[in-house]
This record gives C-alpha cells, sequence and structure tokens, in this order.
C-alpha cells in the first residue's frame, strides 16, 4: 500500500543529482566506454591515486562513465547501500535485519520517487539514467566473468543486482536524508516540543527545546 501523507523525501530528490559526487572511488587504469543508446565515446582516465577522471561530450555520457567507475570500484558497498536505502537487507544477510527493512519501508514512498524523477528536466534525468546505465554495464561484465565477482558476494552467496534511475536516487533519500537531514526527525522533535511546553509553559518549554 502507498504512502500518500507528506513525506520530507518529496520536495528534495532533484537536490540528490548534487551529492552524487560522494560515491566515487578508484584505482589505476584508462579505458573507453561505448554506451548505448547515445553510442558517443566514453574516457576513464586513472590518476597515479587511482581517481577515475571521466570525459564525456554529454550529461549522460559523463554519469554513465561515473556509474561504471563506482560499480568497478565499490560495488558490493554500492549493493549493501541499495539495499540498506530500500529495506531489502534481509534478502540477503539474513532474518536479523529484518525489523531494520520493515522500519526502512514505514519510511519513503517508492512511487513517489519515480513521479519525482520523472518531473525532472531531461538534463538532470540524464544524470541518473546515465549512472544506471553505465552502472549496469560493469554489473553484466562481472556476472559474466566469476573472476571479477567481489569476495563478499562469495562470501554473503549472492550476486549483484542491476540499477534503476530511482535507485541511485533512493541512495541518497534512503541513506543520506532519512539518516542524517534534521528533516527525517521533525515529527519526533514536535512531539518533544509540545511535551515540554505542556509541562513549562510556552516560553519556557520553548527555550529548554532550544538549549
Amino acid at each position: 500500500m502507498l504512502n500518500s501523507r507528506p513525506h520530507p523525501t518529496r520536495p528534495l530528490i532533484k537536490y540528490g543529482t548534487l551529492l552524487l559526487g560522494a560515491l566515487l572511488a578508484g584505482c589505476n587504469s584508462s579505458s573507453s566506454l561505448d554506451p548505448t543508446p547515445t553510442q558517443k565515446q566514453i574516457t576513464i582516465k586513472r590518476d597515479k591515486f587511482g581517481t577515475p577522471h571521466v570525459y564525456a561530450n554529454d550529461t549522460y555520457g559523463l554519469f554513465y562513465g561515473y556509474g561504471y567507475s563506482v560499480a568497478t570500484d565499490r560495488l558490493f558497498q554500492m549493493e549493501m547501500s541499495k539495499r540498506t536505502g530500500q529495506g531489502t537487507v534481509a534478502e540477503v544477510l539474513g532474518p536479523d535485519y529484518l525489523q531494520y527493512d520493515i522500519a526502512t519501508h514505514s519510511r519513503f514512498d517508492p512511487e513517489n520517487i519515480k513521479q519525482q524523477l520523472a518531473a525532472l528536466s531531461p538534463e538532470d534525468r540524464a544524470i541518473f539514467e546515465g549512472y544506471a546505465a553505465g552502472f549496469n554495464k560493469r554489473v553484466k561484465e562481472v556476472l559474466a566473468d566469476p573472476a571479477l565477482m567481489p569476495k563478499e558476494f562469495t562470501d554473503h552467496d549472492f550476486k549483484p543486482s542491476t540499477w534503476q534511475p530511482e535507485d541511485i536516487a533512493m541512495v541518497w533519500v534512503g541513506l543520506i536524508l532519512n539518516r542524517f537531514f534534521s528533516a527525517s526527525s521533525e515529527v519526533t522533535n514536535l512531539d518533544l516540543l509540545t511535551q515540554l511546553q505542556k509541562e513549562k509553559g510556552q516560553e519556557e518549554g520553548l527555550k529548554v527545546y532550544q538549549q
């Protein structure tokens, strides 16, 4: 059942495009990709510190290379970030995480995330679509060659999943907004303020709350 009540994530998806930079890491090498559907060349060059630098002719291509680089360097971490943000951890790590997943499902509306992505400008949507497509290219390479599979997947006996554009958004919404933004605690804060004002009066209760 979808949650139709107002939710703090609703007006904020567009700002997630500013935070994707926090997901990039690296190791040495240089490669060229030929993405679809643009068929424009993308080049990824690694500097001496292993940091990938992506060169492309458009936004889609830039984030295609970006997603590919992140998947190359951090495939397991990103898989678990997605599962943590969407409440599917128990599927792969067992029933100890079931209550966490249930709580996570109460915090977001997946359909609303999709609607917000659809409402973005084509240029902004290209960020999420390109990132997901580039990420999936690496996932397909890993699934086709067991030697590329990160050890953590083997240890926990599951395989990496492919991504949709909304999954990229949910990494931000689920892990950053819900954990670290004050918007996610507004109801709790309001309850605390209300209780303090009942006990101490309007002015004194507010003063205590603001300390």
